[in-house]
C-alpha cells in the first residue's frame, strides 16, 4: 500500500478526543476514529461515487464521493476539505454540514454536502482513486441492494441512515 499515515485522532465512545496515533496503530488496536465524508452531487441531482484504488485500504471497493480520517489538529470540516483537494483535485466549495459526531461502527463522522456545477473539472488522485462514477440516488441504492460486495462496510450504511438528508 502506498497511504501516508500521519497521525490521527482517537476518541472515547462520546467522541471526546483522548489521544493521537498513526493511523494503522489505532485500527488494529480497535481504537474508535474521527473521520470526515463528503457527498459530491452534480446540477442534475447525480451522486459521485469513487472507486478506490487497488493500492489503499478497502481496495477497489466503491465508496462515498470523498472520505478520510481527521488528522491531528484538524476539525471535521478541515479533514472534509483537504480530502476534498487530496481525493478529486477540488477545492473553494460550499460544503453543507449535515452531521457530526454520527457513528459507525469504529468512526465518529463528520458528513457534508456539496454540488458541483457542471464546469466542474475533477483531478483525482490515481492512488487513491482509480475511477468516478456518477449514480442517481435511486439506483446507487439498488445497486447497493444487488451488489453488497462492490461496496466499502460503512458507505451502504451510511447512505441508508443518512439518505434523504443527504440528498440536496
Amino acid at each position: 500500500m502506498t497511504e501516508v499515515h500521519n497521525k490521527i485522532i482517537v476518541v472515547d465512545d462520546k467522541d471526546n478526543e483522548i489521544g493521537v496515533m498513526d493511523m494503522m496503530e489505532a485500527r488494529a488496536a480497535g481504537h474508535i476514529r474521527r473521520a470526515s465524508r463528503v457527498f459530491v452531487f452534480n446540477q442534475a441531482g447525480q451522486i459521485l461515487v469513487q472507486r478506490r484504488s487497488a493500492e489503499v485500504l478497502h481496495p477497489c471497493l466503491l465508496d462515498q464521493s470523498v472520505g478520510g480520517h481527521v488528522d491531528e489538529g484538524e476539525t471535521y470540516l478541515e479533514a472534509a476539505v483537504r480530502e476534498m483537494t487530496e481525493e478529486l483535485g477540488i477545492s473553494d466549495v460550499p460544503l453543507d454540514e449535515i452531521v457530526t459526531s454520527y457513528r459507525t461502527e469504529f468512526h465518529f463522522n463528520g458528513i457534508y454536502r456539496t454540488v458541483v456545477g457542471d464546469s466542474a473539472e475533477f483531478t483525482y488522485n490515481k492512488d487513491e482513486v482509480d475511477e468516478v462514477i456518477w449514480f442517481d440516488p435511486d439506483d446507487l441504492t439498488a445497486h447497493m441492494e444487488q451488489n453488497p460486495d462492490e461496496f466499502t462496510s460503512s458507505f451502504p450504511v451510511v447512505w441508508r441512515e443518512l439518505r434523504d438528508k443527504i440528498i440536496p
